[in-house]
């Protein structure tokens, strides 16, 4: 494990038929968008066991018991964590609340994002700790796909990034550097990456898997 004071949080639905990849389901149906689920989210969790960056927890919703969840506990060097709050904000700040009384510097990720390997988390792991505390990886559809926390000089947290976002929206990103910037709190925002919402990033990932099983990976 290279960094022992960094915890990555991957946030995670179980993959029950009809509430995963909702927007997916009108093109793909029900039963694709619960399988891409399934394994989005043992894609994420065997790169992070593969590069090894640092400990990882499964942060579970609606909560741990699910048979997905259950398996990945006895395949992956993780633990299993449920999420609690009222919307996506809530549950990342408590999430990251509790990270961050234990370790250093938190991660925050989620499943849909399959091009955010490694070498990204690596990256963005590396800024925390020689940087600022707050690093964004944005997403291509005007959300985020990582999220990097530390404690300030004060010990005190981004509340504020949690509260009064339009989560899945295209303007989670702009509202979060509005706020960064309208209170003067530096922060890094890496090179944007995709992830899995619509019809054409579910056939770019196919492919991507598809260029995985015969060699060729990158991150």
């Amino acid at each position: 494990m290279l960094y022992h004071d960094t915890v990555v949080l991957l946030y995670a639905k179980a993959p029950v038929a009809g509430t995963v990849n909702t927007r997916l389901i009108p093109d793909i149906g029900e039963q694709a968008a619960t399988v891409l689920q399934h394994d989005l989210i043992h894609h994420r969790l065997a790169m992070l066991r593969d590069v090894d960056l640092c400990a990882v927890k499964l942060m579970c919703a609606p909560d741990t018991r699910h048979e997905c969840f259950t398996d990945c506990e006895q395949q992956y060097p993780i633990t299993l964590c449920q999420q609690s709050g009222r919307d996506l904000g809530e549950r990342m700040l408590e999430g990251a609340r509790q990270a961050l009384a234990e370790f250093k510097h938190c991660i925050i990720i989620g499943t849909d994002a399959p091009a955010l390997g490694g070498g990204r988390i690596k990256q963005a792991i590396d800024v925390l700790r020689t940087e600022n505390d707050t690093v964004f990886i944005p997403a291509e559809d005007g959300g985020y796909v990582l999220l990097g926390l530390g404690a300030n000089d004060q010990g005190q947290m981004r509340e504020f990034l949690f509260q009064d976002i339009s989560w899945g929206s295209a303007q989670v990103m702009q509202q979060s550097r509005d706020k960064l910037q309208e209170k003067a709190v530096p922060y890094t925002e890496l090179e944007s990456c995709w992830d899995v919402d619509r019809l054409e990033d579910y056939q770019r990932y196919l492919k991507e898997i598809a260029r995985e099983i015969v060699g060729g990976t990158s991150d």
